[in-house]
C-alpha cells in the first residue's frame, strides 16, 4: 500500500512540473513573438521631425512618418504642447518632404483671405481628371486645420489677394466646370460662380458648347442661365 502511495506522488510530482514548463514554454513565446512584433513595427516606420517654424502666430513644426508600403503620413503639431493641428496621409507618387527648402511657400498660402495662412496639398488619381487640391482651412478659434470639401477642386487657377477671389476648375470626359468664389474680409465665402460647359462638338474644326451658369449665396442657387457658344 505504502508502495502504491508513493508511486501517486512521484506522478503528482511529475504532472505539476510538466504543467509548469508548458506554461514558461508559452509564456517565452508570447514574448518572443511580441518582441518580434515590435521590431517590426519599427522596421516598418521611419520617423522625420522639422525644425520648428511659426504658423499663424504658433510655434509649430512637422511630423512625418513613413511606411515602408510607400504611405505618408504627415501631422502639424504646436511645437510646445504637440498638439495635432493637422493630420494628412496619402501614397505620395514624388514622395514629400516637409523639410524642403521650398515645402512652407509651396503648402501655405491664404485662400479664403482673411489673413491666415491655410494648407493645401495634391492627392494623385489615377488620371489627371481625378486628381485632387485638398484645402485645409485654418479656424483662428481653434488654432487648428479643417477640410474643405467646398472649395477643394481638380486645379486652382488663381488666388486673387485684390478682389478675394480663389478660382478652380475640374472636368470629366464631357464637362468642364469653373468655379469662382468670392470671400468677405472674415474668410466666409461671401457668394460663388459656377460654369459647367458641355462639349456638344461634332467636329474639331467647329466648337459648339453648351454653358450653364449658377450664382450661389449661402448655398443656395439664385440664379441661374443657359446659353450655347459657337466658335
Amino acid at each position: 500500500m505504502k508502495n502504491l502511495i508513493s508511486i501517486f506522488i512521484i506522478l503528482l510530482l511529475m504532472s505539476c512540473r510538466n504543467t509548469a514548463e508548458n506554461v514558461s514554454s508559452k509564456k517565452d513565446r508570447k514574448d518572443e513573438v511580441s518582441v518580434k512584433e515590435l521590431s517590426q513595427t519599427k522596421i516598418d516606420t521611419s520617423v522625420k521631425v522639422s525644425p520648428p517654424f511659426i504658423l499663424n502666430n504658433i510655434k509649430c513644426n512637422w511630423k512625418q512618418i513613413d511606411s515602408v508600403s510607400g504611405a505618408i503620413t504627415i501631422e502639424l503639431r504646436d511645437y510646445k504642447t504637440q498638439r495635432i493641428l493637422l493630420s494628412y496621409s496619402d501614397y505620395f507618387k514624388s514622395g514629400n518632404d516637409v523639410n524642403a527648402e521650398d515645402y512652407f511657400n509651396e503648402h501655405f498660402q491664404d485662400l479664403n483671405f482673411d489673413g491666415f495662412k491655410d494648407f493645401l496639398i495634391t492627392s494623385s488619381g489615377s488620371t489627371a481628371m481625378t486628381d485632387l487640391v485638398n484645402i485645409y482651412l485654418f479656424n483662428e478659434k481653434t488654432k487648428s486645420f479643417e477640410f474643405s470639401e467646398e472649395l477643394s477642386d481638380n486645379t486652382i487657377d488663381e488666388v486673387d489677394k485684390v478682389n478675394r477671389k480663389l478660382s478652380t476648375s475640374s472636368f470629366t470626359i464631357d464637362n468642364e466646370i469653373r468655379k469662382k468664389h468670392y470671400f468677405n474680409k472674415n474668410g466666409t465665402i461671401k457668394y460663388s460662380e459656377i460654369i459647367t460647359r458641355l462639349d456638344l462638338s461634332q467636329n474639331d474644326s467647329v466648337g459648339y458648347y453648351k454653358d450653364k451658369y449658377e450664382k450661389i449665396v449661402n448655398g443656395k442657387v439664385v440664379i441661374t442661365k443657359e446659353y450655347t457658344i459657337i466658335n
